[in-house]
């Protein structure tokens, strides 16, 4: 379970490297479009900037989430791994216990005829 977390949060990083990636290449073709076509572009790179910003902003909160998840995941199976190992202690200790006492029935003299 934790590699698959830890799988998410690498898919996390490299889409935002991806959408890093996005963004400078946008800019340079607007830079690009606007130098060849004087000044108008067929499609408003401004508008597009924008909603890959607010794309950005999202992904840095699901980033964040993943985030939070993967060390509550951490938390929950650290606690569940101590409680595990108590419990097997004290299975063992009564196990102990239990190898140390006589059964009933060899202790208690048989009926006699």
């Amino acid at each position: 379970m934790e590699a698959s977390v830890d799988k998410l949060e690498a898919l996390f990083q490299k889409s935002e490297a991806d959408l890093d990636y996005i963004e400078k290449r946008l800019k340079l073709d607007f830079i690009n479009k606007t130098s060849e076509s004087g000044g108008s572009a067929e499609e408003n790179p401004a508008v597009l900037l924008k909603k890959l910003t607010e794309i950005k902003a999202h992904h840095a909160a699901l980033s964040s989430q993943v985030q939070e998840l993967a060390s509550d995941q951490r938390q929950t199976m650290d606690s569940i791994r101590t409680n595990l190992e108590e419990a097997q202690k004290v299975l063992k200790e009564l196990q102990d216990k239990a190898e140390l006492q006589d059964p009933p029935d060899a202790a208690a003299p048989g009926p006699s005829s």
